[in-house]
């Protein structure tokens, strides 16, 4: 069984503190953290000693292990510099990776902004993971594995989201033709049937952030996607759905680890 991680993206609106809490309540061994804040509602961490300490004391007395800090959009205007102290604190509290969606269409740019961040993050022990996703300036996974390996960095690697996989027309047999050294974390989910006809943006970003499925309660092959990775790769689940909005945290987190661990345990 891989380790099993609850992604902040899943119960976004609880907060780091929140998000601890409810992973820890409903069985999780790891979480993932928004500690770089990319909306508004998103809560700054790194620099309020306050809310630093909370986040500390949290991770300590649960034990849980920190496997993923978001989110590190790759844009042209990016200040790498300014987030050596979110870095700092994300390694301090135990981090492995860094997710880095990419927000920048001219190539060079981005790459050369991508390369700088590895660079921040290495003598962290933090890894760079380029997401890819269809309504973004990195839209395949051909497109991020390019990226991973022009990058020629050693903590420049790949998260796979299963959704976006399945959206940007990816298979299994695509992950297959992957290097094993940039496949290194999952983000798991189901999904509803492919809808037919050509899709808006907005539409494509709505359903990652609002309308996907829990493990098992979808159509994507989870099994023959999981198996394409390395053994013991992290699984981090992202299913936020706007069908549980009414639940709390610490529910939704509930709900979430038992769908996912059926399907792991099958």
């Amino acid at each position: 069984m891989p380790l099993v991680s609850l992604a902040a993206l899943t119960i976004l609106d609880a907060g780091p503190a929140g998000q601890i809490r409810a992973a820890h309540a409903a069985g999780f061994k790891a979480v993932g953290l928004r500690l770089n804040p990319l909306l508004a509602s998103d809560p700054t961490i790194a620099g309020d000693s306050a809310a630093e300490s909370q986040v500390r004391a949290l991770m300590r007395e649960t034990g849980m292990e920190l496997l993923e800090v978001g989110v590190f959009p790759i844009k042209p205007d990016l200040d790498v510099d300014g987030l050596r102290p979110v870095l700092a604190l994300s390694a301090e509290l135990g981090g492995r990776f860094i997710v880095c969606p990419v927000e920048d269409h001219d190539a060079a740019r981005r790459l050369a902004t991508f390369r700088a961040l590895c660079d921040l993050c290495a003598p962290l022990g933090l890894v760079a993971l380029i997401e890819f996703n269809p309504y973004s300036a990195c839209r395949s996974l051909s497109d991020a594995r390019a990226m991973a390996l022009a990058a020629q960095r050693a903590n420049a690697a790949l998260v796979i989201d299963l959704l976006h996989l399945s959206r940007s027309g990816g298979t299994a047999a695509d992950l297959a033709g992957v290097e094993p050294e940039l496949l290194r974390l999952v983000h798991y989910c189901d999904a509803a049937p492919m809808p037919e006809g050509e899709r808006t943006m907005d539409e494509l970003r709505a359903e990652s952030r609002t309308a996907r499925r829990l493990p098992g309660e979808g159509v994507l092959p989870l099994d023959r996607l999981l198996a394409a990775f390395p053994a013991g790769t992290p699984v981090s689940v992202e299913a936020p759905s706007q069908s549980l909005a009414g639940l709390s945290a610490e529910d939704r987190a509930k709900k979430v680890f038992a769908a996912t661990m059926a399907v792991l345990a099958a």
